[in-house]
Order: structure tokens, then sequence, then C-alpha cells
């Protein structure tokens, strides 16, 4: 028999924007959410409970501002909770273990704290694991901050040292600059 995860719940989502202060006004003044974190001025992080975010917004780059009719921004990915790092280790074993193509992770990401594995559904759709997100609470408040995005803690506080993939291209470019600012 095949290991199986048991995820509790759906956890958050991460949306491609054209307009992030835009789409960040209309999720929280009409929809009802709150600001939890920023990712410099590109990524934003809301929550409606006790979660740090259930959904994020990602800033398209420059040129995305008029689609075509039919064409809209998509989802970056979708996650499901589960409930421990433990789990997340059994679960990347399994997913290496199937040949299932893992797109980053394992890893902890800085905003929310969560631990991280994404890999690709046979549609080419970004599935996200995670565990041990920030909880926010009437009893332990939280300050909304902005996170450097030119660090690699922003993107994973263990540095990539449980990652199973390289990285993506864009966290190799941290990663090189990191190397030529210690030379």
């Amino acid at each position: 028999m095949h290991y199986r995860p048991r995820p509790t719940k759906l956890g958050h989502l991460v949306l491609k924007v054209r307009d992030i202060h835009r789409s960040l006004a209309f999720y929280t003044d009409v929809v009802g959410l709150q600001l939890s974190d920023w990712i410099d001025d590109s990524m934003v992080f809301l929550r409606c409970g006790e979660d740090h975010h259930d959904l994020a917004l990602l800033q398209l780059p420059p040129g995305h501002s008029d689609a075509p009719d039919g064409q809209y921004p998509s989802v970056e990915h979708f996650s499901y909770r589960v409930e421990s790092l433990a789990e997340m280790e059994q679960i990347t074993a399994m997913l290496i273990a199937r040949g299932i193509p893992i797109d980053r992770g394992l890893g902890a990401h800085g905003p929310g704290a969560n631990s991280f594995i994404v890999f690709r559904d046979p549609d080419g759709n970004n599935v996200e694991f995670y565990s041990d997100m920030t909880q926010i609470t009437s009893g332990s408040p939280y300050e909304p901050s902005v996170w450097d995005g030119s660090k690699l803690e922003t993107f994973d506080r263990w540095r990539l040292e449980k990652f199973v993939v390289p990285p993506p291209a864009r966290i190799q470019v941290l990663i090189d600059k990191d190397g030529r600012d210690d030379a």
C-alpha cells in the first residue's frame, strides 16, 4: 500500500494580479480580508481567520495590464494543510518515489513561517502542501511588515538546506548575488 497524505483543509490560494494595489483594495474593502504582510511591493498576504494568510496576491510583471477578452490572470498555486513537518517529509519522499514533478521545496517561508512543498498535478497546476503556519489570534496580535524579496530567508528560512530540487531561477539569482557579495 502506498503512503497517502492526510490533508486537513484547503489552505490558501495565490493569485497572479495585474494591479496589486487595486486588488488589495478590492480584497480588503469589498471582501473584508485583513492584511498580514508584504514582500516588497510585489506580493501581499491576506487573511479572514487565524491563519497568517488564506489568500496571497502576486503582482504580474509589466505588460499584463490589459488582458484580451476571456483571458484572466491565473492561479500561481493552491494549498492543503497537513499536521506536521514530519508529514511534510513523508509527502516529499512519496512525491520523489512516484516521480511527481516537484517545483520547489521542501522549505519554510518567511511570511507565515510555514513549511512548503510545491509540485505539479497532471495538468501542470502547482499544488502545495504546508504545515505550521503562523496563527494570528486576539491573544497573539500581529503587526504586518514588509519582507525584503532580495533576501533568501524571505523565500526559504532554511536557506534551501532541505530542497530536493534545484531552486527556481528567480531564487538562483538571489543565491548568485549572495555569493558575489561575499567575494
